[in-house]
This record gives structure tokens, C-alpha cells and sequence, in this order.
């Protein structure tokens, strides 16, 4: 018995002193990263635009976030599974690689998006290669060997068309058929490679194997040509970029031959960084061309003018009388409907209006039958005063026709001789022998030395005379101005009389609300009127050739 009770104690102590091995957690588990492109080109040269996505994998856990770079020097951190890369272009075709790798939820660092991941550079050649380690801790906490695709990006041509959309409404969206040597043009273009790739636009007027060059930034652009003479066919234009519709504060290297008296087709197209062109456009459109026309005088006759009767052939006999051939022309009402402006209006009057009063004319006659282009008149009219020309503008305002326009205001703007005009029309029908004074008949000390005008009737005038004249409206001089016509007292508008014409301080500017010409009645003095204003400004036996 005392032996099987040993025999039993000798079992236990052996089994209870035997030693059982703990089993040991695995080691983390890297995680691994994936990579596709969409759309799926990896075997085709793509645009500049990419979509990458990524995504990793982890056995014993999860991934927190990926690091990634495109040239093995800078790497980045991210949440992101995927986005898009707008890459540069620096040549007709460029290459990419990109390299990403997943970290897993063991990292013991808090990294934010962007950051910056630095690594362990053993080799010294400023490049991650293979077996350097990141500054992340713990360093198995991350796929040490990192994904990786290369792109080859093929560089798309930029694109370009023409944008003539002016300041003003009603104005066309093309250059006018005919122009005075002074014309811009505007575009859009754009690049699917990102439109900061456009380098440059290359310019050509008539001749394609002529360019100048224009700095990418620009959409916008005049061609300026002022130095030539009467015998000139040919003229250098400036070309002048500009930010905006204005004119540029200066001309890019080179000029461009433009035909006075002749027709020109102007070319345009873009060049991007990788030196690939755009198609070339041309304004105007195929098979066409626009007229340059080469100013004659430093006289200009604006005829703003609606109305159908022969005024504005009967301003140039007056004209041509007092200075022969040596003024033009500039109709602004050929081919409108209302509220479509006349075609020869150009899309950008900022510039190519008032540029072209100032630099060519010392003289202008304007004649409006309704406020249609005062918005013109009001941009133009005081950079050419402060200038030193001199002004002589006759309108007539029956009725507005456009909303909302403060006639008097833009009366005001342009001339500076009134402060504003009635609201409203003081008469109704002007009889024919209805006259215009040039004394106050309230107060007849108060008188011009202009001459008295009469409504024409059909004996004075066969023509026009029988047609209906009404609708005038009172002037009200401003401080630097003074009146120079009364409308003659009728029963037909209550016996009144108020101020038609006013006449600066310094005689510059002669502003009249009567179309002058329906005033050649009685004696015909209306040539003699325009006679006096111009004899007023110096300008008799001063009209030339050219501007002086």
C-alpha cells in the first residue's frame, strides 16, 4: 500500500513540475498598397489631368493613411483614397512616376493632410530608394515598398476663338465693316493641359508668315496705326495688349503692316508651353475682309442721326463749302434696329471711338435725333475735350426709347454745358416759322451774337419741309456755360420760351437741342450758324489734311 502511495506521489510531482511554453503574439503584419489610374491609360499617354485612386490592404488591422510622391524627394500625407493631379507640361510629351505607400493603425505618430514625411536618407543622393526607412514609428507600420505607375502625359494643343462682347448692348460681335485705323479685338482660349499652359498668342494682319507675339496673360488687344501720311497705303500698327477692354499702356515688341484705304484680315491663334499651336482663326470670317479707311482732315461729322430726311447730305454741302474734302464721316446709325446698333459701330467705343477722336480730329459735329448713343458720346466726348477739341453737338429727343436712361444726366456727362434737360418734351408740334432766338425775350439783354433760325416749311425746303417737327425740350446751362438760343413764344406751348442752346465759357463746346438743319427756314442761316461756331472755335483756315 505505502508503495502504490509513493508510486502515485512520484507521478504527481513529476507532471507538476513540467514547464509549459506561453504562446507569443505575431509580429504586425505590413500593410500592402494598390494603385489604378481612371480612366484605366496606363498603357496610352493621358492628358495632364489625372485621377489616381489607391487603396491598401492589412491583414491585422486597418489603414489610417497614405503617403505619397512624384519625384522620391518631397512626400506627403494624406486620408485620401484617391484625386486629382493637374501635372505640368514641359514638353510636346513628359513623363510622371508616382509612388504611394499605406500606414496601418499601429503608427504611433499623428500625421495631418499634407504634411510633410520625411526619410532616412543613407544614401545621400537626396531620392528615397528601396530600404531607406521613413520617420514613422513604428517602422513596420507602413508598406516599405511602396506602389508605384508611371504616366506618360501627351500634351493637348490649346484652343482659341474669337469673344467680341463690347461694354455696351446692341453693339456686334465682330469687327464693323469698315474701321478707322485704330480696331481691337478680343478672345477666349483655353487648354485642357490647364490654361496657365498658354505661353503666348501670336498675331498676323494680313500676311501669315509676319507674327508679333503677345504675352499668354492677355485676351485683349488694339492695333493702333497713327504715323503715316495722305499718300500712305501702308501704316505700322502697334499691337497693344490690355487686361481689359481699355487701351493698353504699351505695344509688345514689333508692328504689323496695316492697308489704309484697303482691306485687312486679322489672324490669331495660341501657343502653350510645350511650343504646340492652336488652329489659326481670322476676323472677319472666311471669304471676308474689313475696310481701314485712312482719316482725310482733323474734322469728323458723327451722324448719330435716325431719322430719314437729307440732313446729313445737307451738313456736308455746309462742310464742304467751309473746308472742302478735308473732313469724314463716321455714320453711326447705317443698319440698326433698334436695339441692335448700326453695323459700323465698333464693339469696344472705350478704345476704338474715343482713341480714335482724340488722335485723329481736332473738330467734331455730332448730330443726334434720339439718345441711343449718348452712353458713346459721354465716354468719348470729355477725354477729347480735355484734349483740346472743340465740339458742336445738335440733338433732338422726342421721345427715349430706352429704359431707365437719365437723358439729362448723360447730356450733362458729355458736354458739361448743362446740368440737365425736362424731363419731358415743353412742346408738342413745331410750327413751320417758328423761330430760334438768340436773345432772351424775357429778358432780351440777355442775347448771343449766333443768328436767328427759322423752321423750314416746303418752300424752303421741297425736300424735308413738310415733314413733322415736335418735341423739344428746355436746356439748363450749367455754371461754366452760358445760353446762347431761346425757342421763340407760341400759343401752341402756352406762350413760353426756354433755353435750346448753351455754349461754353470758353466757346468749345455748343450744344443745341433742334436738328439745325429743320431750321433753315426764312433767310437760310444755318449754314451761317455753323459757320460762326466753327469761326468761334479757330478753326476756319485751320482744317488740314491731317491733325495738327
Amino acid at each position: 500500500m505505502k508503495l502504490k502511495l509513493l508510486f502515485f506521489a512520484v507521478i504527481l510531482l513529476t507532471y507538476g513540475c513540467v514547464k509549459h511554453k506561453v504562446a507569443e503574439p505575431f509580429p504586425n503584419a505590413r500593410p500592402e498598397t494598390y494603385i489604378s489610374l481612371f480612366p484605366d491609360s496606363t498603357l496610352n499617354q493621358s492628358t495632364s489631368n489625372l485621377h489616381i485612386h489607391w487603396w491598401g490592404v492589412d491583414k491585422d488591422g486597418w489603414v489610417v493613411g497614405y503617403v505619397f510622391s512624384f519625384d522620391r524627394v518631397n512626400w506627403f500625407w494624406t486620408f485620401k483614397n484617391d484625386s486629382i493631379f493637374k501635372l505640368q507640361i514641359f514638353g510636346a510629351d513628359t513623363s510622371y512616376n508616382f509612388w504611394i505607400f499605406a500606414v496601418d493603425n499601429t503608427v504611433k505618430i499623428k500625421f495631418s493632410e499634407g504634411q510633410r514625411v520625411d526619410f532616412v536618407d543613407k544614401d545621400g543622393d537626396g531620392l528615397w530608394s528601396l530600404g531607406e526607412k521613413f520617420e514613422i514609428s513604428p517602422d513596420d507600420s507602413y508598406d516599405d515598398t511602396p506602389a508605384s505607375l508611371t504616366f506618360p502625359i501627351k500634351n493637348t494643343p490649346p484652343t482659341v476663338e474669337f469673344a467680341m462682347t463690347g461694354e455696351f448692348a446692341g453693339t456686334r460681335l465682330d469687327v464693323p465693316d469698315t474701321t478707322f485705323p485704330i480696331v481691337s479685338f478680343q478672345w477666349i482660349a483655353s487648354d485642357i493641359d490647364g490654361d496657365n499652359t498658354i505661353s503666348e498668342f501670336w498675331v498676323a494682319l494680313n500676311d501669315t508668315s509676319s507674327w508679333v507675339v503677345v504675352p499668354g496673360q492677355f485676351r485683349f488687344l488694339t492695333l493702333l496705326a497713327e504715323n503715316f501720311s495722305q499718300s500712305d497705303t501702308i501704316a505700322d500698327a502697334f499691337v497693344i495688349p490690355s487686361s481689359t477692354q481699355t487701351l493698353g499702356r504699351a505695344p509688345v515688341q514689333g508692328t504689323l503692316k496695316m492697308r489704309l484705304n484697303g482691306e485687312n484680315v486679322f489672324y490669331l491663334k495660341a501657343r502653350d508651353i510645350a511650343g504646340a499651336f492652336s488652329r489659326t482663326i481670322r476676323m472677319p470670317s472666311e471669304e471676308k475682309k474689313w475696310f481701314v479707311k485712312r482719316p482725310k482732315g482733323n474734322l469728323l461729322i458723327v451722324a448719330d442721326y435716325g431719322v430719314a430726311d437729307n440732313s446729313i447730305n445737307f451738313y456736308k454741302s455746309v462742310f464742304d463749302t467751309l473746308v472742302g474734302w478735308n473732313y469724314d464721316v463716321w455714320d453711326l446709325r447705317v443698319g440698326s434696329r433698334y436695339p441692335r446698333r448700326g453695323i459700323l459701330v465698333p464693339p469696344f467705343p472705350r478704345v476704338d471711338f474715343s482713341e480714335v477722336l482724340t488722335r485723329f480730329y481736332n473738330y467734331v459735329f455730332w448730330v443726334a435725333s434720339d439718345e441711343v448713343n449718348f452712353d458713346i458720346a459721354a465716354i468719348s466726348l470729355p477725354k477729347f475735350k480735355s484734349q483740346g477739341g472743340k465740339v458742336l453737338f445738335s440733338f433732338i429727343l422726342p421721345q427715349s426709347t430706352t429704359p431707365d436712361f437719365d437723358v439729362g444726366k448723360a447730356l450733362s456727362d458729355l458736354s458739361g454745358v448743362v446740368d440737365s434737360v425736362s424731363s419731358t418734351p415743353l412742346t408738342g408740334f413745331v410750327p413751320a416759322g417758328t423761330r430760334i432766338l438768340n436773345y432772351n425775350p424775357i429778358n432780351p439783354a440777355e442775347q448771343s451774337d449766333y443768328p436767328i433760325l427759322v423752321r423750314d416749311s416746303p418752300a424752303d425746303n421741297p425736300v424735308d419741309g413738310g415733314k413733322i417737327l415736335a418735341f423739344l425740350r428746355a436746356l439748363y446751362p450749367s455754371a461754366s456755360a452760358h445760353p446762347i438760343y431761346w425757342l421763340e413764344p407760341q400759343s401752341a406751348w402756352g406762350n413760353r420760351s426756354f433755353t435750346i442752346g448753351a455754349e461754353s465759357i470758353d466757346k468749345n463746346f455748343v450744344l443745341v437741342g433742334f436738328p439745325i438743319y429743320r431750321f433753315n427756314g426764312g433767310t437760310k442761316k444755318a449754314g451761317e450758324f455753323i459757320w460762326k461756331v466753327f469761326n468761334n472755335f479757330g478753326a476756319l483756315g485751320k482744317f488740314s489734311s491731317l491733325k495738327n
